[in-house]
């Protein structure tokens, strides 16, 4: 996907990336070079998962796979959910949904928890601001709570795209008419950190040229959800 406002925009390309930083020390200009992303092995991963073992039994935790997008890469994330399940970790897929279902198959045996995006209900608005149609990833949303898959349903409130009244009703429509009930409905506040990472990949900004509108608060937001009978928490 495409989103106007990732947050991320880091993660997107399948290679490794390298962005020079400058600041100044003292009276000199310094440069210092990033590398975004890094290949690794299924088993250097695993060894970077384990060092945090004891955290996770102490804690309650497990492992949250996110990305971009993890299930792009979906040979790998198998592999590594299956040896997580060995170790008795709790597993996580942070998802935007659009996958073909066969994708899906292979990773609800071995995934706890599914946090599910579902971005913009509108079709034409969702494909202009994701550059994806939504058909698909409502279509899954259905089809793994029909599997019984454990979900979080995450929203992101975006001001000027999908912070609006009607698209709220879209939202409550969309869940009512199709019996999607999950436990619990998580709204992201947008926020605007990643703004010098587009600047240093010398990547277009689109959040700055939209037209300024008022619309819903995120706790107004909530608070329409709420009404209706769902269990919404901001954040999270």
């Amino acid at each position: 996907m495409d989103c106007w406002w990732c947050h991320n925009p880091e993660s997107r390309k399948a290679e490794t990336e390298e962005v020079i930083y400058s600041r100044r020390l003292g009276d000199r200009v310094v440069q210092t070079t990033k590398k975004y992303g890094k290949s690794m092995s299924v088993e250097e991963l695993m060894n970077e998962i384990l060092k945090d073992k004891l955290f996770f039994e102490e804690s309650g935790g497990g492992v949250t796979f996110s990305g971009g997008e993890p299930l792009s890469q979906v040979g790998m994330l198998q592999e590594i959910l299956m040896k997580c399940k060995k170790q008795g970790l709790h597993t996580t897929i942070d998802t935007c949904g659009h996958a073909k279902w066969s994708v899906f198959q292979k990773i609800i045996p071995f995934t706890d928890l599914f946090l599910y995006d579902l971005k913009m209900i509108h079709p034409d608005k969702h494909e202009k601001y994701t550059g994806v149609s939504n058909k698909l990833i409502i279509e899954n949303l259905e089809r793994l709570i029909t599997a019984k898959a454990s979900i979080e349903l995450r929203i992101p409130v975006v001001p000027r795209i999908n912070n609006f009244d009607e698209e709220v009703k879209r939202f409550i429509s969309l869940l009512q008419e199709k019996l999607i009930n999950v436990p619990k409905i998580h709204l992201l506040p947008y926020h605007n950190i990643a703004d010098n990472k587009y600047q240093k990949l010398k990547v277009e900004n689109r959040m700055k040229d939209l037209e300024d509108k008022n619309g819903l608060t995120v706790n107004e937001f909530k608070n329409e959800l709420s009404a209706v009978g769902f269990d919404v928490e901001i954040g999270g």
